[in-house]
């Protein structure tokens, strides 16, 4: 049973090559949706998502600890426009992963309602249609932490699924 969830925030000197490792687990599960993707040369998923996570303005990385254990990341963006819904100042969740070994834990949602908790403001929360795990987990998550306070809109011509939701 686990007991403690943390978010630690990550920097590139300390957390890189452990972040580019687990991200290539994300990204073989997310290839599920991807049917083009396929590994380079070397034996790795392109990491093109990765580019400028550690320079660019408005971002956050974070790693998930579940009882000491890496658990997972999630990479946070605060945006002064939208690109999916064109609202004002928004707080993205780029991307969010926990290791297979910690999914149905609730690891997870608790990772999940401490960033929220961190970055008071209007949220976005995005996933592919073909994605339901995802959808549902987000659902219920944002459901829980909102009081079912939020709205989700499907967006055809960008492929996406979004819930938003306001927690000032």
């Amino acid at each position: 049973m686990i007991v403690k969830i943390e978010i630690r925030r990550a920097t590139m000197r300390e957390h890189d090559t452990l972040l580019r490792n687990v991200y290539q687990f994300y990204l073989y599960e997310y290839s599920t949706f991807m049917t083009d993707w396929r590994v380079l040369a070397g034996g790795r998923f392109y990491e093109t998502d990765l580019d400028g996570i550690w320079t660019d303005k408005g971002r956050h990385v974070f790693l998930i600890y579940a009882d000491d254990d890496l658990a997972g990341f999630a990479f946070i963006e605060e945006v002064a426009k939208s690109y999916l819904t064109g609202e004002a100042q928004i707080i993205f969740m780029e991307e969010f992963y926990i290791l297979s070994y910690f999914q149905k834990q609730g690891v997870g949602e608790k990772a999940a309602g401490l960033l929220f908790d961190h970055f008071p403001g209007k949220w976005e929360v995005s996933e592919l249609p073909q994605n339901v795990r995802a959808q549902a987990f987000w659902r219920k998550v944002i459901g829980r932490y909102t009081n079912d306070n939020f709205r989700e809109i499907t967006i055809p011509e960008k492929d996406y699924v979004v819930q938003m939701f306001d927690n000032r």
